[in-house]
């Protein structure tokens, strides 16, 4: 389920964005409107379609689709105070856009609509998607990776020098990692067979609380000190790198972005 929240969520900020790129219609105008944000960039960027609404609509779409296919025992109760937790989660993002003043009416409506697709597509091809990448040799993971790069390459140049790109290139980046990340690990000794291929073996009742609370926070800790060391670090390693690539003549050419050089 980890792994398919990532997939809504890169699909998302990508395909939003790319509509946002391709039709770069603005925000609502501030003044008269008071904005309310905490983003230096919110100026800068577009406002169709609403990125919220879409990871918003295609995780709550997805959640409730799991809450009631799992084969789990769920009390009622349970499930009726995690549905309307789903729901006031959705009402407060989507809602909020709009109050804050970060989109109109039609940025969350077609924002909600792009996200509910991609959430049923998420859906249906789920364990299909799954056994092409997992149980097959490196060829079908470099075919998915060959798609992003190339959708990443085809992605429309903004009219402004719109920060929308940035955040898709990014997932995209994440979502090839990930995916050959959760490969690998399928590939491994490690991955158990159950519930599903390339599971991460884990019962609460074998490790404890103790030990489970103590896998979560080496986990967070793992993950900040991963992007304390890896921003310092890449802005060191890549420039050469880039320089490199802009001699042999490879880099893709993008508006409003400085050379290596």
């Amino acid at each position: 389920m980890d792994l398919s929240m990532i997939n809504l969520l890169a699909s998302g900020v990508f395909f939003s964005g790319f509509i946002k790129d391709a039709l770069c219609l603005p925000r609502p105008l501030s003044p008269p409107l008071q904005r309310i944000t905490r983003s230096h960039s919110a100026a800068l960027e577009y406002g169709f379609p609403s990125t919220h609404s879409t990871n918003a609509v295609s995780v709550v779409v997805y959640s409730l689709y799991s809450l009631n296919t799992t084969t789990r025992s769920i009390q009622p109760q349970l499930n009726i105070f995690l549905q309307f937790t789903i729901y006031a989660y959705l009402f407060s993002i989507v809602i909020g856009r709009l109050y804050c003043g970060m989109h109109g009416f039609f940025d969350v409506v077609i924002g909600s609509v792009l996200g509910g697709i991609l959430a049923v597509l998420q859906c249906i091809f789920e364990e299909s998607f799954d056994t092409w990448i997992l149980q097959s040799g490196v060829v079908n993971l470099a075919i998915f990776s060959l798609v992003v790069l190339v959708l990443v390459r085809v992605h429309p140049e903004p009219a402004d020098d719109c920060p929308c790109y940035d955040d898709s290139v990014s997932f995209a980046g994440v979502i090839i990692g990930v995916q050959a990340g959760n490969w690998h690990f399928a590939q491994s000794g490690y991955a158990s067979n159950d519930p599903v291929f390339g599971a991460i073996p884990f019962s609460l009742e074998e490790a404890g609380l103790f030990k489970a609370m103590l896998r979560l926070l080496l986990g967070v800790a793992v993950v900040f000190a991963w992007r304390a060391l890896a921003k310092p670090t890449l802005l060191i390693v890549l420039p050469p790198v880039f320089r490199v690539i802009e001699q042999l003549g490879l880099t893709l050419p993008r508006a409003f972005y400085l050379r290596a050089s």
